[in-house]
């Protein structure tokens, strides 16, 4: 039997979460109802005023500054481009993390693809053969015409 859910304990779980991993303020309402959800396949009671503990506690967090939207974003996008991720790539990562398209596309803009597709190229040693390559470019997310000029090494869009 587990520990009954309580204002506290959502607290510490997020808390305890956020030590451990930068979130949005979406990652982390998913954490708390997967908490919520096994809980009520336990038997243990579940308050009715459960999912109302659960925003009011994302709503503690963003307010104390653990949790700001706009530096997950910032941060994932510098983390995928430093990866070598297309833009496109990046753009629907988050869409499927449920942010927010118009911060999303703000960080975008900030990097080229083309300097993203350069480091595709060095990451996965690409140069050897011209069609496959593109090819793997052109999976990664890549325009045709980023793809053919990271390939040959060009650094102007």
């Amino acid at each position: 039997m587990q520990k009954p859910l309580t204002p506290k304990r959502l607290e510490n779980i997020a808390l305890y979460y956020l030590d451990r991993f930068d979130a949005s303020s979406t990652k982390l309402r998913q954490v708390l109802l997967r908490r919520l959800q096994k809980q009520k396949m336990s038997d243990t009671p579940v308050d009715p005023n459960a999912l109302k503990w659960i925003e009011n506690v994302i709503q503690k967090c963003v307010d104390l500054g653990y949790i700001d939207d706009k530096r997950y974003v910032e941060n994932a996008v510098r983390r995928l481009s430093a990866g070598g991720k297309s833009a496109r790539f990046i753009q629907q990562k988050l869409l499927s993390e449920g942010l927010d398209a118009d911060l999303i596309q703000s960080f975008l803009q900030i990097d080229d693809d083309l300097t993203r597709a350069q480091t595709f190229v060095t990451k996965k040693h690409l140069g050897k053969d011209y069609e496959k390559d593109l090819a793997k470019l052109a999976r990664a997310g890549f325009s045709y015409d980023v793809a053919r000029r990271a390939l040959k090494g060009e650094n102007n869009v």
